[in-house]
């Protein structure tokens, strides 16, 4: 599996990434997404990871700004389907598109 990169760095106020370093997951990415389509052993393991970080807050915010079929892995202790879930509580009308609508053709 492809090794996950923080989000860039140039995003606007409203994406401030900077927690990113300060996130209990850096450099465990390993441990916080599938190694392979469906797998989900790492579930368990990664909202341990979770569990204590100090940065939930602004990673829960992050995550929910994009589609959660785009959204793999565990992100604030919530995965694709949950961040979908909060999603649909909160309202939130996605404003980013999808990985399929922004290399459609």
């Amino acid at each position: 599996m492809a090794e996950h990169n923080p989000p860039p760095s140039n995003t606007t106020d409203k994406h401030q990434t900077n927690w990113f370093n300060q996130a209990n997951c850096k450099n465990k990415t390993h441990l916080m997404f599938p190694k392979e389509h469906k797998d989900i052993t790492y579930i368990t393991t990664a909202r341990q990871i979770c569990e204590h970080c100090t940065v939930q807050q602004p990673c829960l915010q992050y995550a929910l700004e994009f589609p959660p079929a785009d959204m793999h892995g565990v992100w604030a202790g919530l995965t694709s389907r949950q961040l979908a879930n909060e999603q649909k509580r909160r309202g939130i009308k996605l404003t980013r598109p999808t990985l399929s609508q922004m290399w459609g053709d």
